[in-house]
């Protein structure tokens, strides 16, 4: 086996160009990537949501009626949110991982009157120029898989009647194919004797405690609501041999190797770099995506902690002998509670 399958899973979202004047509601994916809760949009939601299609719209009809001069006017912190935000709206990608960031400064300067207000039709302009100037930034980072992160806009200083913009744009560079392991992580698949070649580790890890690292190195952390915090009970322990699931090739998701006679070759034994990383997602696949489906368990049943061992036995299913990692996995349920009602947790 030297294979590992990266998904990533790209997202467009069209705005409706209806102002929504109404309370709805959305599924919203819990970063484990299974769990969902209905969460309700809250007044606050909607009010930015009406704003940035107001001036989107505003911005539209400009663009497809260029002599018209509306007359409009808004205050400065209202140019620089709707600018701001409209261009991030519209062009960033800030939820995508970066291995690596650019940031670009600029300064910008648009009209501002005696009352601290500037012109929608000088807005629509300088929004245009603020696309031109921060594309160049964009392909000018020199990164080959770009994302843009974000635009940052702050008020400067008013003189002769021009008001400076800072402008601040951060390129990133996606790392979409992520792995834990690296070209020198050979390790072999268990018995606590470190490394391939038995010095690195030895007696102290092996490729299932490795793989246990990785998977609680990189568990999913979300944050409760402003105001709550989060609680757990009703713990969940299960216990997969390694042999329970497979991808369409056939492949064990988990390490799982057997045969009649007992014996195995090194290289059945010494995990490869590209083993590992199968068999670190292979893992995630198992946790968060077919256990809660399988089981039929609830959104709020959260993955918290797994227990890996890499053993040879005998399996009693096949009657044969196998080397494989058996996972000993913990869950519980999550629930939502007010701060206040609770004392915080403390060290022991």
């Amino acid at each position: 086996m030297k294979k590992i399958t990266s998904v990533t899973v790209i997202a467009l979202i069209a705005a409706s160009a209806t102002v929504l004047s109404y309370c709805s509601k959305q599924e919203m994916n819990d970063q484990t990537g299974t769990q969902k809760q209905e969460v309700k949009m809250s007044a606050e939601d909607i009010s930015v949501l009406n704003k940035i299609v107001a001036f989107r719209d505003k911005v539209k009809f400009a663009k497809e009626n260029p002599g018209y001069k509306s007359g409009e006017t808004m205050t400065s912190d209202d140019a620089v949110w709707n600018l701001e935000t409209m261009f991030n709206v519209s062009f960033g990608f800030p939820d995508e991982q970066y291995a690596k960031t650019k940031t670009d400064s600029a300064i910008v300067q648009i009209a501002i009157n005696s009352n601290g207000e500037v012109s929608l039709d000088d807005v629509v302009v300088k929004y245009d120029e603020i696309i031109g100037l921060v594309t160049q930034y964009y392909y000018s980072s020199g990164f080959e898989n770009k994302g843009f992160l974000l635009l940052d806009l702050k008020q400067g200083e008013i003189t002769n009647g021009q008001m400076e913009i800072s402008l601040r744009s951060v390129t990133g560079e996606k790392e979409d194919e992520w792995e834990p392991f690296g070209p020198d992580d050979y390790w072999w698949y268990g018995e606590l004797k470190g490394d391939c070649e038995w010095t690195v580790g030895y007696l102290e890890t092996d490729a299932a405690k490795k793989i246990q690292e990785a998977v609680m190195n990189n568990k999913p952390l979300v944050s409760p609501p402003p105001g709550y915090c989060f609680i757990y009970n009703s713990y969940d322990y299960i216990g997969l041999f390694g042999d329970e699931y497979e991808n369409e090739t056939g492949e064990k998701l988990i390490f799982y190797i057997e045969n009649q006679t007992g014996t195995f070759t090194w290289d059945e034994k010494c995990l490869q770099p590209d083993e590992m990383n199968f068999h670190f997602f292979g893992e995630k696949e198992v946790i968060y995506n077919i256990l809660p489906e399988e089981l039929n368990k609830p959104s709020n049943w959260i993955f918290m902690e797994c227990d890996i061992d890499g053993l040879q036995e005998w399996n009693p299913q096949t009657n044969k002998q196998c080397i494989h990692h058996n996972n000993t996995l913990t869950y519980a349920l999550r629930y939502l509670a007010p701060i206040g009602i609770l004392e915080p947790p403390i060290e022991l």
